[in-house]
């Protein structure tokens, strides 16, 4: 009678919540409820979609983007589907002292370099553009669609 109680206690142990999970595959990606503002504003939020992250009662969801180019103020960035060809251009203008990981340190946004790819992140629910699901919103200049 012992095992029983055991078994349940590992299959627990082993359980992912799949509609949050991202095995590569992009699942949960399918099931996300975009907002109508997030839609127009990046029509290819599903098809650039890497994944999905619950956080503070939110849905973010998580995207790929490549340095293009920099400005005093802004950096830009395009948006890679998963075979890395890119769909979308954006320009967004950090605040001064906001701070990313760069192969494990952080970085200011302005100090990375041209071709480094970063991690982003957008509420299912508002336009806005995060470094990380608990961070403080970039100011979006412009889309683009490639």
């Amino acid at each position: 009678m012992r095992i029983i109680p055991g078994l349940m206690a590992s299959a627990l142990l082993l359980y992912v919540p799949v509609g949050l999970a991202d095995d590569g595959k992009g699942y949960g990606c399918d099931s996300v409820n975009f907002s109508q503002e997030v839609l127009e504003k990046m029509p290819n939020a599903k098809v650039l979609c890497r994944g999905v992250v619950e956080r503070n009662g939110g849905v973010f969801v998580h995207y790929i983007g490549k340095v293009v180019g920099k400005t005093a103020d802004t950096v830009t960035i395009e948006f890679l589907d998963k075979n890395s060809k890119p769909i979308s251009r954006a320009t967004f203008k950090p605040a001064a002292n906001q701070m990313v990981a760069v192969e494990k340190q952080k970085t200011k946004y302005m100090d990375v370099k041209t071709g480094t790819t970063l991690d982003f992140y957008i509420a299912s629910n508002r336009w806005g553009l995060f470094g990380s699901p608990g961070d403080d919103a970039m100011t979006i200049v412009s889309v683009e669609q490639l």
